[in-house]
């Protein structure tokens, strides 16, 4: 695996607790802001993911109060009221 090496400026405080980490657990200062960055950007990723699932559910619960405010009488088939409150789907969900 390729390694880069980076200068950052942290806190007095925050660099003694790192080192007292990397003390306690028996690994390297360098392996504690290895790991503690690697949980930012995953938690960072993870947080996109679920605003993305969030959205969606929104768009379907529209979708749903749409067809609850029907006029009980459609008599067209469910699916094609579906696809009529959906719309068009974008290029890439039809791959």
């Amino acid at each position: 695996m390729a390694v880069d090496k980076i200068t950052v400026s942290l806190p007095a405080s925050l660099v003694r607790e790192i080192d007292l980490l990397s003390e306690l657990e028996g690994v390297s200062r360098s392996q504690v802001v290895r790991e503690a960055a690697l949980l930012y950007v995953s938690d960072r990723a993870s947080a996109r993911e679920a605003a993305v699932r969030h959205a969606a559910s929104e768009r379907t619960l529209a979708i749903l109060k749409e067809l609850r405010n029907r006029i009980p009488g459609d008599d067209r088939p469910v699916l094609d009221i579906l696809r009529e409150s959906r719309g068009p789907l974008d290029d890439s969900a039809s791959r």
